[in-house]
């Protein structure tokens, strides 16, 4: 009988064990599998974050998603564009919206814009239904793009804007570009290069001289990439035989 207690006791022991152990067991696996769905939720939101350039901080500014990227920039392009139409409107900067300009790489005026953009395309064709993109041309609207004044000591207003370029690519070229004021009808007269995928802080004229003040890439070590553009900069022009000519200091 006593055998029979002993066997019994240590069933039960061994049993109770068992059951400890499974318990422990499955305890471990629910905290792996937590731990795993933690991990999982940080990988997607990483896979789903975006990074960009801030050319105003000189560093990587990160959005939860694309999305969320797109949605700021666009809203942040909106109100730089409302604030813009309102500044000129009832101005002679109006008169920039549509007009005559060169064409990308040109000389001679040869492209209209139309509300202040025009993109060329070649030939339209069986394979091609909207014809390749040539290039594009584009104000930047915004109230810091552009200065009125005169230039040219005739006691009319002119204006100076700032036109970017595309082929395409990439590359966005940034232009200060000069229209002078014929008997109350802008004309285009000028225009030199600022850079690529350059940040236009604000366009002014005075006396002479018009200053761009801008971020531009860095230069050795500091250059970042033509994306992302670092250090600030100035550049002074002054009208010299109807060309912008380059002052330094």
């Amino acid at each position: 009988m006593k055998t029979n207690i002993n066997k019994k006791q240590i069933l039960i022991v061994v049993a109770t064990l068992l059951l400890l152990a499974f318990g422990v067991y499955q305890l471990v696996l629910r905290e792996k599998t937590k731990k795993s769905d933690i991990t999982n939720q940080d990988n997607t939101n990483i896979q789903n974050s975006y990074t960009t350039w801030d050319a105003e901080t000189a560093s990587l500014k990160e959005y939860a998603s694309y999305e969320e990227m797109e949605q700021e920039q666009d809203k942040e392009f909106r109100q730089a564009t409302e604030k813009y139409n309102n500044a000129i409107k009832g101005t002679i900067v109006e008169q920039v919206q549509n007009i005559a300009i060169p064409a990308y790489l040109g000389e001679e005026p040869s492209v209209h814009l139309q509300q202040g953009e025009v993109e060329v395309r070649e030939p339209k064709s069986d394979d091609f239904p909207d014809g390749i993109f040539s290039f594009g041309a584009y104000l930047e609207k915004d109230v810091n793009s552009f200065a009125i004044g005169d230039f040219n000591n005739d006691g009319l207003d002119d204006v100076a804007h700032i036109i970017a370029y595309t082929g395409g690519g990439s590359g966005m070229f940034y232009n200060l570009t000069i229209f002078i004021n014929d008997h109350g009808k802008l004309k285009y007269l000028t225009q030199e290069e600022l850079g690529d995928r350059v940040i236009i802080r604000s366009v002014k004229y005075k006396s002479g001289l018009f200053t761009v003040d801008m971020i531009t890439q860095g230069e050795g070590d500091d250059f970042k990439g033509y994306c992302c553009p670092n250090v600030p900069a100035t550049i002074r022009f002054k009208l010299e035989n109807n060309k912008l000519i380059i002052v330094k200091e």
